[in-house]
């Protein structure tokens, strides 16, 4: 996961191994460009606000094709959220499926 610190605690609290806090644009893309490049990586999720620190425009567009690792964008606590907005919508959005009827 990578956002703010608010989102990068309340993540970590959920139980995801990895949450990084990013402030400006140089850290939210070296910090996207290491994560886009680990084999061990599967799903990143990544706050709306990272998403527009990007200014590397092949980054952005690697970000916005990925599938594998899938990259998942939410929106941040003042964005006004509706209650669709869970991260599985979030997801089949993404990528069109809904992940949750693939496991059962």
């Amino acid at each position: 996961m990578v956002g703010n610190d608010l989102l990068r605690l309340g993540f970590k609290l959920a139980g995801v191994t990895e949450a990084y806090a990013v402030s400006g644009p140089a850290q939210a893309e070296s910090r996207m460009k290491e994560l886009l490049g680990r084999s061990d990586v599967g799903i990143i999720i990544m706050s709306s606000s990272v998403k527009r620190q990007v200014r590397d425009r092949r980054l952005l567009e690697e970000i916005e094709g990925s599938i594998l690792p899938l990259v998942v964008e939410v929106p941040e606590r003042n964005e006004g959220v509706t209650e669709e907005d869970t991260l599985r919508n979030l997801i089949m959005r993404a990528i069109g499926i809904d992940i949750s009827k693939m496991f059962k």
